[in-house]
């Protein structure tokens, strides 16, 4: 069987959700040895963590198509100074696409994994298979005109059925070119890191999320402290893990809260299913989802989610709240009383629990990754 040569092409990687899933992507991929696969980025990878795993997974060649950080996704504040880059960089982008074009040449499919990244480069390459791989909510899809880039590529996959059958309504000359692939789990992983022990003492709720505008954090903030003030000031503390462009700011309108001694923000952590293990739930309050990837690892922890109803995943994975409960975006007092109805054992938590572990099978990483050979073959 000839070999395939797959390339998936990212701006950057740093900590993150889309991240994540593209390294597991890739660990399932390499075990296949009629593919060979290669990774494009804008910039050279700086984040540790894939820097010790590209050195681990030789197989895998890495590519960059700027020589620095500045002509790639890290522009300075200053918008004059800003346009200059950005003219440097279009400059360079049309030289370099000669060195690109042949470089690149015996490619047979390219992956733009993360929102049409790619699409400038991608759409004067003739010959290959182009997929596009979209991650965010379709809010983001749409003002930002992706619909523009169909054309340019065979497919273009979104991670939810919801999200797909509103694209094909929306753009019907264009639904036999979208397709919904799950984000892939790795299962037995998650549930062993999750045996570990963390040190938060005591009962909490936990949020894992980037602290980015997008996750509604003062939601959060300000349902759990409409919990702990409704339930007469329990010992229970507010966890949250991660870290993002808005964590000062968070931090700032945590401390003005009545329950401030309560809330604990973690930051980042390597091993945040240690913490999602010894939670009373996992709340995610996002404004919107490409998927809401951290749903379904927290039931395969066995914890209850309690979620907001956003587009697009959360229903969907909660099996419209049979296997979680939901609460509208924005609506702290509706959060706070799920807090309450959880913590008081108002909700049946097992039989919740139950639902969402049996639906699991769908995200395993082994499943997921048959569709994907399906595509690209």
């Amino acid at each position: 069987m000839k070999k395939i040569h797959v390339a998936f092409c990212l701006r950057d990687m740093q900590l993150g959700g889309v991240e994540s899933v593209l390294i597991r992507t890739l660990d399932e991929l390499k075990k296949h040895k009629n593919i060979n696969i290669s990774v494009i980025t804008y910039v050279n990878i700086h984040e540790n963590i894939y820097k010790k795993y590209f050195e681990q997974n030789k197989n895998i060649k890495l590519y960059s198509l700027y020589p620095c950080s500045w002509l790639g996704t890290k522009l300075p504040h200053f918008f004059l100074w800003r346009i200059f880059i950005h003219l440097l960089r279009d400059i360079y982008r049309n030289v370099k696409r000669l060195f690109v074009s042949r470089k690149l040449k015996n490619i047979d499919v390219f992956i733009d994994y993360h929102d049409f990244g790619f699409a400038n480069e991608l759409k004067h390459i003739k010959g290959a298979k182009k997929i596009a791989w979209f991650h965010s909510s379709l809010k983001v899809f749409i003002e930002r005109g992706f619909y523009k880039n169909f054309e340019h590529y065979d497919n273009v996959v979104v991670l939810t059925d919801e999200c797909a059958n509103e694209l094909k309504k929306m753009y019907p000359q264009y639904a036999n070119k979208i397709v919904r692939i799950y984000n892939p789990i790795d299962i037995k992983s998650i549930k062993e890191k999750a045996k570990n022990k963390n040190k938060t003492k005591g009962k909490y709720f936990c949020s894992v999320a980037r602290l980015t505008p997008d996750k509604d954090i003062k939601t959060l903030l300000k349902g759990f402290d409409l919990f702990w003030q409704s339930n007469k000031k329990p010992d229970v503390k507010l966890v949250i893990v991660g870290d993002g462009n808005k964590a000062e700011e968070y931090k700032k309108y945590a401390n003005d809260l009545k329950s401030n001694k309560q809330i604990m923000f973690v930051g980042a952590q390597k091993n945040p299913f240690a913490y999602m293990n010894g939670a009373l739930a996992n709340v995610l309050s996002s404004y919107a989802e490409g998927f809401g990837l951290v749903l379904v690892e927290n039931a395969i922890v066995g914890t209850i989610n309690i979620s907001s109803n956003c587009k697009y995943g959360p229903r969907e994975i909660l099996l419209d709240g049979r296997g979680g409960l939901l609460f509208e975006p924005g609506k702290a007092e509706q959060l706070a009383k799920c807090m309450s109805d959880v913590y008081n054992g108002k909700v049946n938590i097992k039989k919740m629990v139950q639902e969402s572990t049996k639906a699991l099978n769908r995200f395993d990483s082994k499943t997921i990754i048959k569709e994907i050979i399906s595509l690209i073959s």
